[in-house]
């Protein structure tokens, strides 16, 4: 009798415990973020590059969502900021790396005063460039990693920061929210930096496997120079002979030594029995260096880093989570790096501060093959990079349409190549329509066949800038037409150069 009554009570009981089980919150993801520099959009095999197979960096795809229309912003800086804030850079302001270069341009950039002690005659130093734009992520304020670490998070940096230091100190690092950081990291050689920040990356995840965490993990390479080994040189080298219109040796090494980190994180995860719910989404900070309008690395996509055009601002990004993402998903809705703050902190439960606003949106719904309501993203740089042919420029997205207005002046390109011979400066607005889903690669001109569409998308920019607060330029009054594009830095750099010779 005593086993019948107890039979019939787990019986009774069993449905009840499977309905609190489904009720039960679902733990936190964690959460893997790998930031590659400077990868181009050809880099791995997944996305275009004949040269070399990346199997670790394609696994990301091939197991997840792969978003074939992924935007940044063209340089470094700004795009990180972008992760870090789910703004786009006109509304957090960081829209360069090292501002205010060009003393003599047509137009005068939005930057803050030079500082008091900074260097006289015009040469003054990136550290002086970088403190004329604002830092939208400040020691204690707001960010992607105080999200998540106030929702219960371990978090961590291995890697380069750029906000707008190069790296932080595991010191200053916990004032962002870091409760980990890499120590002496050092710019000049990204490729054994590679595996210092991998060894760093896999040893939190293993002391923190029984929590959840947040490992950003942003590696300097593939940003050149590429100072990689002398055999890896030559293994490529011998590799590449007699090959014409391919990536530089050194880039592919740099490119392959990335991919075996990436490996050994994933590794590391499946070890540690964590891959299942550990959300890994892997891109590039924005395109790679093209000093050709159709390059190799960039292909099919038109210039490069530097530049509005696709090639300097759409990148590759896969995003895995087995369980939550079904494996092999292409997703071709535009979708942009302001997005994911939102989306991870959606992921993980958390709720973003109301107060804090948002450009981005979550992408959750596109992870199970949904939609997202149409909307339109924006890309400012107002200032000028004579070095990839760029003036002061915005793009807008919609859906199939890009609008890429230069409204003050641009550069042509005359030759195969971005070279001082090539550039012909006009000082005059330029406006281009094109049709991304006929014309990728932005062949085709149609502002004058749609010169409605041009009408609608420059106000729908307008309208942004004014209600955001991005910032514009004013006529320079020390504008010299005789010399535009003068780069003081590079000037200071080119004599500091000499000197050590």
């Amino acid at each position: 009798m005593k086993h019948t009554l107890t039979l019939l009570t787990t019986l009774l009981l069993a449905p009840l415990a499977a309905l609190h089980a489904a009720d039960a919150p679902k733990p936190q993801p964690n959460i893997v973020l790998i930031l590659v520099d400077d990868m181009p959009y050809a880099g791995p095999s997944f996305t275009g590059n004949t040269l070399l197979e990346t199997p670790h960096i394609d696994r990301i795809a091939k197991e997840g969502l792969f978003f074939s229309r992924a935007y940044t912003e063209p340089v470094c800086g700004p795009s990180r900021a972008t992760i870090m804030t789910g703004q786009f850079a006109g509304r957090h302001g960081r829209t360069d790396n090292v501002p205010g270069v060009h003393p003599y341009a047509l137009m005068q950039e939005p930057l803050l005063p030079l500082p008091p002690d900074a260097s006289s005659g015009g040469k003054f130093s990136e550290a002086d460039s970088n403190a004329r734009l604002p830092d939208p992520v400040q020691p204690g304020g707001y960010s992607l990693v105080q999200a998540l670490k106030k929702g219960g998070y371990r978090t961590a940096i291995c890697g380069k920061w750029h906000l707008p230091l190069q790296h932080l100190t595991p010191k200053l690092a916990t004032s962002y929210g870091f409760d980990f950081c890499t120590d002496k990291p050092a710019r000049s050689r990204p490729y054994r930096d590679t595996k210092h920040f991998t060894d760093d990356a896999i040893q939190f995840m293993r002391d923190n496997k029984a929590q959840s965490f947040f490992l950003y993990l942003p590696y300097v390479a593939v940003h050149g120079g590429h100072v990689v080994p002398p055999e890896d040189q030559a293994r490529w080298k011998e590799r590449l002979k007699d090959k014409t219109n391919i990536m530089p040796p050194e880039l592919l090494a740099s490119l392959e030594f990335v991919d075996l980190s990436v490996g050994r994180v994933l590794a590391a995860l499946d070890e540690l029995g964590l891959a299942d719910n550990t959300m890994v989404l892997f891109a590039s900070d924005n395109g790679g260096i093209g000093k050709s309008p159709y390059s190799v690395e960039n292909q099919p996509f038109r210039l490069g880093k530097g530049t509005l055009y696709e090639g300097g601002v759409r990148v590759p990004l896969f995003i895995r989570w087995p369980a939550q993402i079904k494996a092999g998903q292409r997703c071709h809705t535009p979708v942009h790096f302001a997005d994911l703050l939102p989306t991870l902190c959606e992921a993980s439960g958390v709720t973003p501060d109301p107060t804090h606003k948002l450009d981005g949106t979550s992408l959750r719904p596109l992870f199970t093959g949904g939609t997202l309501p149409e909307r339109t993203l924006f890309v400012t740089y107002p200032h000028y990079l004579a070095e990839f042919a760029t003036t002061p420029v915005r793009a807008a997205i919609q859906s199939r349409y890009k609008l890429v207005w230069n409204p003050y002046d641009h550069i042509e390109i005359t030759g195969p190549r971005v070279t001082d011979t090539t550039l012909r400066y006009q000082p005059e607005a330029r406006v281009e329509l094109f049709d991304l889903e006929t014309d990728p690669g932005e062949h085709e001109n149609l502002a004058d066949r749609y010169p409605e569409k041009v009408a609608e998308m420059k106000t729908l920019m307008e309208t942004w800038m004014k209600q955001t607060g991005a910032k514009d330029l004013i006529p320079n009054p020390a504008y010299d037409a005789s010399r535009p594009l003068f780069n003081t830095r590079e000037e200071a750099l080119k004599k500091a150069k000499a000197e050590k010779k």
